[in-house]
């Protein structure tokens, strides 16, 4: 008896160790959504080497933000190249065109050159939805150590503050996450994976003080200016705001103002095939349309969902409008701010 107690109690332990170690545990207990919010970004994030003479690379990140391989970095990582050097998900190595910037809001959008889809990160642009203290995830090449995570929480927002070339950016999101030099560019995350901003700099000399730029800045710039690649020059006369309505449910854009029978107030669902969750999104259906073409918009009227056909305007003023018809700062200058978190 004494014997088969022995066992017995051998047996339980080794159970109770195993179980400490994670073996007979249910997985979905260390998947966490951190994990998740990893495991549904990796594929969208690619590396950018900008070659400096004498010196080594400029090594920094930049986000895939369309399947047809755009991808949106930092101004101050790819300088004045007209083409860089990247690495794309899975290794492979690449180039990219740099097709437009804004040097005074530290923005750059690259197209990657392979013939590829590629797969686009989901962006949450709803400035207002932001919480301070909310966990946030960062993802970049600190010192050429690629694809490394780390984690904070929103410290504050709408900070501003002077970059080395005297542009004042404003609007930022600050952060503690663990931000170094080729952070750049890379993506700052919720915990539901959806980028919430642009990581840009580091505060000189201290520890914990990082800023990103918001996604609804990035929004805009990419909208700006790949709309205006458009070959087409096709124009959807609406202006909309993307607006989270649930704590659970998807980011939703909402019309502000609209031609024909669009309504202030209309929640965006799609446009055609496209799942529409940010003004981008509007854009991106739109590239391969011309004007006098008509689109189907799945839009949300007074919680009733209806079709919209929206027949496209022409971009150059020639006089075509679109329409529609429904179917069931305080600076801070007193230390060095702006350190950009991309050079190595």
């Amino acid at each position: 008896m004494r014997k088969l107690f022995a066992r017995s109690a051998a047996a339980l332990l080794a159970v109770a160790l195993l179980v400490g170690r994670g073996v007979g545990t249910e997985p979905s207990l260390r998947r966490t959504p951190i994990v998740q919010a990893v495991e549904k970004t990796r594929h969208s994030i690619v590396t950018i080497k900008v070659p400096r003479a004498g010196t080594r690379d400029t090594v920094g990140t930049g986000v895939i933000v369309d399947e047809n391989g755009y991808v949106i970095t930092n101004r101050h990582v790819v300088g004045s190249a007209e083409t860089v050097n990247v690495v794309l998900p899975g290794g492979k190595a690449g180039t990219a065109d740099v097709v437009a910037s804004e040097s005074t809001l530290d923005l750059a959008i690259l197209k990657l050159n392979a013939r590829a889809k590629f797969t686009a990160v989901s962006m949450a642009t709803d400035a207002g939805d932001l919480m301070v203290g909310e966990t946030v995830i960062a993802i970049g090449h600190p010192f050429g150590y690629t694809n490394t995570v780390s984690t904070g929480i929103i410290s504050a927002l709408n900070r501003e503050i002077t970059m080395p070339t005297g542009d004042v950016l404003t609007g930022l999101i600050q952060t503690d996450a663990s931000i170094n030099p080729g952070n750049s560019g890379g993506p700052l995350l919720n915990i539901n994976g959806e980028m919430i901003g642009v990581n840009v700099a580091l505060r000189d000399g201290a520890q914990g003080i990082a800023f990103a730029i918001n996604a609804e800045t990035v929004e805009r710039v990419l909208s700006k200016h790949l709309s205006a690649r458009r070959k087409a020059g096709v124009s959807h006369g609406l202006k909309v705001k993307s607006k989270v309505l649930a704590e659970t449910g998807p980011q939703r854009v909402v019309v502000t103002a609209a031609a024909a029978q669009l309504k202030q107030g209309d929640e965006i669902l799609a446009i055609g095939d496209r799942q529409v969750a940010h003004g981008f999104d509007i854009e991106r259906a739109l590239w391969n349309k011309r004007p006098g073409q008509t689109v189907a918009l799945k839009v949300v009227r007074n919680g009733q969902e209806i079709t919209v056909e929206l027949t496209l305007g022409s971009e150059n003023g020639a006089g075509q409008v679109a329409a529609a018809r429904a179917g069931n700062r305080s600076a801070n200058r007193s230390a060095p701010l702006g350190v950009p978190a991309g050079d190595r």
